[in-house]
């Protein structure tokens, strides 16, 4: 027989202090996710679901979690199968007004609209925008398991920040279990598919236990003792496969955070943190040191031993370390902490000549409470990149697919090439250290909202200032542009799409738009053998039909008739524009798909038809050495058999210093100690023409 028993208190902050607090910080943190994933076994997409659902949870470690709600007719057994239904399903499905599955709810907020329910595509973004914002409520969640009588005990502890926007809000605890292995529609698992996080049970009933004391200061505890059957539905629960996610909603529906544990001893004690008051992304130089100043707290009473530990992928010639109580630590060490007496920590990283953006994480953790969650802080930095490729976020296809343009252009001899989604882009953007950039490739791929409105603004801003700018990918104008139910155009993206990629949409497309055919007579593109395009999305096959506007020029086609054109390029001020209204992962000729990042590479890089290729040697360019430069650097020549003119130009197509060469030269000294730091492109010319380039970095 089940049993629910719920213990309850409360208590101001200003009596707080005499009280033994053990789970929550009194600090503002941000909210965490509950998504909440409507779900079935007969759904053809729901493993696309499934798979968007981990991506955010290992993106975001300790600020997500997950409930997969079976609920619909996709949900329904046929005979022999088993129901993992449960009696809070349609009722929870009922307030958000999904209209297919998967559906999901970030948080039950409202995001555009009138209703809470998102297709899988706007999972991403939506969790990006609830993880920036605070929360009011600081959630502490302990538990713990009796095996002998499976009883389960979860005591909770709330923390009020600020006051809630409503006095009355509700606890809801929920049982989830993992590794259940059963049938699937989609997935190709047959019967043995493994679902993941899904809802058992809802311990504090449909719509929770109600709490009238909300306001900023208040100190809520509840504790809640629970009788886990051994089946739901004639599925067994293995309560060691089990975690409990608690939230707290302001009514039935705004749900302000929330976390999850384990279901046998767990905990999401806040241990401490570290933290930093100046920017946590830098810009770096190939070696040179750049450093991040942070503070480790500890918000356990007294002093305790913490692990603190650097993790990175960064390549071994780039270095990294942190420094703390007079040692230089490169992997981890054990320090002791005091509540309320920071310690200060440094984090150095030392570029190599390897072009990355890179994570540097400090893990936090307990040494007395190894069951706590770990804490992380990360920092970021970029070094000598000058081309970016942006993974359009939202459902992590152009992750998937990012092989195809760092392939592509690597074959092409651009090594100043760094990879980052496009959420990480904003924030980038944001902090400013993306003043070395040359290019920006935009792997869209199939991702709804092609564009949110941050990254919009940044993609602009660059291409005024003079930045080139790639884009492809599928149902981008249809996302834009058509103002279809689904779609997610604003009046920031489709000035994007009209004034910078200068594009009509003319239709969605479909498997008939299945070739990629050059024009022509275009000087860039004309060459590029024909390809098939594929449907490598499985049935969604939507390469959209577009047009030039003023100023644009075609430069391929979907058919061999040349009706439907499938590409353009532009200029905008001083950048080039190149858009694809198909993902270079449908064009299915490989050495196409090379052919074209080639070509816009040598495009962008203004150096179209001398066969020159960034680190091989040139005709007439040799190395520029040292490079990067700080006071000089020496550039090395061949095959002068008349006058020319060496060329240093700016990332804004500048000349900055210019040499004149004489038959027979070989080499030549630059003066780059009165250049400011930065990328540069060395160029060679005869007559007004540029024969060959050279990047050339400045670092001081």
């Amino acid at each position: 027989m089940r049993k629910i028993l719920s213990v309850t208190f409360l208590c101001l902050f200003a009596v707080w202090g005499a009280m033994a607090q053990t789970l929550v910080t009194t600090k503002t943190l941000n909210k965490n996710v509950v998504l909440e994933e409507y779900t079935g076994i007969h759904c053809t997409y729901c493993p696309e679901g499934h798979a968007i659902a981990a991506s955010i949870l290992e993106n975001h470690p300790g600020r997500v979690s997950v409930i997969a709600i079976h609920q619909g007719s996709f949900a329904a057994p046929s005979a022999g199968e088993p129901d993992y239904r449960t009696p809070f399903g349609d009722a929870l499905a009922g307030q958000t007004g999904l209209q297919g599955y998967p559906s999901g709810t970030v948080n039950r907020h409202i995001f555009s609209g009138s209703t809470t329910a998102l297709n899988r595509g706007d999972w991403t973004s939506s969790s990006e925008t609830i993880l920036q914002q605070p929360s009011p409520v600081n959630i502490g969640v302990e538990t713990s398991y009796n095996p002998v009588n499976r009883e389960l005990t979860v005591h909770v502890e709330l923390y009020y920040t600020a006051n809630s926007a409503v006095p009355s809000n509700f606890i809801n605890v929920a049982l989830i279990q993992s590794h259940i292995f059963g049938p699937q529609t989609g997935g190709n698992a047959g019967n043995n598919y493994e679902h993941m996080h899904m809802l058992r049970h809802l311990i504090t009933g449909q719509w929770g236990d109600e709490i009238t004391t909300t306001t900023q200061g208040s100190l809520v505890e509840k504790t809640y003792v629970y009788t886990i059957p051994a089946d739901y539905n004639s599925v067994p629960c293995v309560v060691e496969n089990c975690d409990v996610v608690v939230s707290v909603a302001q009514g039935h529906q705004e749900i302000l955070s929330g976390d999850v544990v384990p279901a046998i001893n767990g905990t999401n004690l806040y241990v401490g943190d570290i933290t930093t008051a100046g920017p946590t992304m830098k810009l770096g130089h190939p070696l040179e040191l750049t450093t991040f100043n942070c503070e480790a707290n500890s918000n356990i009473a007294g002093t305790n031993p913490f692990k603190i530990k650097l993790v990175s992928g960064a390549p071994p010639d780039w270095l990294a370390s942190f420094e703390v109580d007079g040692q230089t630590v490169t992997d981890s060490t054990v320090v002791d902490l005091t509540k309320g007496t920071p310690k200060t920590i440094v984090l150095h990283v030392t570029p190599g000549f390897t072009p990355m953006f890179e994570d540097f994480v400090l893990e936090l953790s307990s040494v007395n409470n190894p069951n706590a969650p770990v804490k992380y802080f990360t920092a970021n930095v970029i070094s000598n990149v000058h081309t970016l490729l942006v993974n359009a976020a939202g459902d992590n296809y152009a992750t998937q697919y990012q092989g195809v343009y760092i392939d592509g252009l690597t074959a092409a001899g651009c090594d100043h090439l760094a990879v980052m989604k496009s959420t990480l882009f904003t924030q980038a953007n944001d902090a400013g250290i993306l003043s070395e950039l040359f290019n920006i490739f935009y792997n869209c791929a199939w991702t709804f909202p092609a564009f949110t409105d941050a990254e919009a603004v940044a993609v602009k801003g660059f291409v005024d200032g003079g930045i080139n700018l790639f884009v492809a990918g599928q149902d981008i104008g249809w996302d834009i542009m058509s103002g279809a139910s689904g779609s997610h155009g604003t009046p920031e993206t489709q000035d994007l799409y009209t004034n910078y990629l200068k594009a009509s949409f003319i239709d969605d497309g479909n498997n008939t738009n299945n070739k990629l055919i050059a024009k022509v007579d275009d000087p860039i593109y004309g060459t590029t053998a024909t390809s098939n395009i594929f449907d490598v999305y499985v049935g969604y096959m939507y390469p959209d039909q577009i047009s030039p506007l003023a100023d644009a020029t075609t430069i391929f086609y979907y058919n061999t008739t040349l009706t439907k054109i499938g590409a353009i390029r532009s200029m905008k001020g001083s950048a080039k524009v190149v858009y694809f209204g198909v993902g270079l992962e449908m064009v299915q000729n490989t050495e196409v798909r090379n052919d074209i990042l080639n070509k816009t590479y040598d495009y962008f890089m203004e150096s179209v038809g001398t066969g020159e290729k960034t680190g091989v040697a040139g005709s007439y360019l040799g190395t520029c050495f040292p490079n990067p430069a700080h006071d000089f650097t020496t550039i090395r020549l061949s095959n002068i058999d008349r006058a020319m003119v060496v060329e240093i130009v700016d990332i804004n197509g500048k000349t900055v210093m210019s040499k004149q060469v004489m038959p027979g030269t070989t080499q030549i000294n630059m003066n780059t100690a009165i250049l400011p730091a930065g990328l540069y492109l060395c160029r060679i010319m005869d007559q007004g023409s540029v024969l060959e380039t050279k990047k050339l970095q400045v670092i001081h």
